[in-house]
């Protein structure tokens, strides 16, 4: 049987890892999120029942431990959130100032030249 302090603390280094992917897909519905690395998925489940589900391990949490677990991941998920919002916004900005550099200028004929007039006299 594997150590549940062991457990712990690799599910704590998963969720600081910046090469670990989080799934919130079943947080509301079924109080479960899940922490993909590489080929492994981590799951952690709250409701009445709480445990870390890794392959067929089932390791039961006090009440505390998941707390701590849960909200240790809900912070990286929102930093996480944010870092992509800011990134893309910010790519977005660049898209902007380089179609702002690159766009010719469009020549507009004067309005008062002969060339705008409409022919009326046909």
């Amino acid at each position: 049987m594997i150590e549940k302090e062991k457990v712990l603390s690799i599910v704590k280094k998963l969720i600081e890892s910046d090469l670990s992917k989080f799934d919130v897909k079943y947080l509301k519905s079924h109080e479960k999120v899940a922490i993909l690395y590489k080929d492994h998925v981590v799951e952690i489940i709250g409701g009445d029942e709480k445990f870390i589900i890794y392959l067929n391990l089932k390791i039961p949490l006090k009440n505390r431990e998941h707390k701590e677990l849960h909200k240790k991941f809900m912070e990286q998920y929102k930093k996480r959130k944010e870092n992509i919002t800011l990134n893309k916004f910010t790519l977005l900005e660049k898209s902007i100032d380089e179609e702002d550099c690159s766009e010719t200028q469009i020549n507009i004929p004067d309005p008062e030249t002969e060339d705008n007039i409409p022919d009326t006299e046909k």
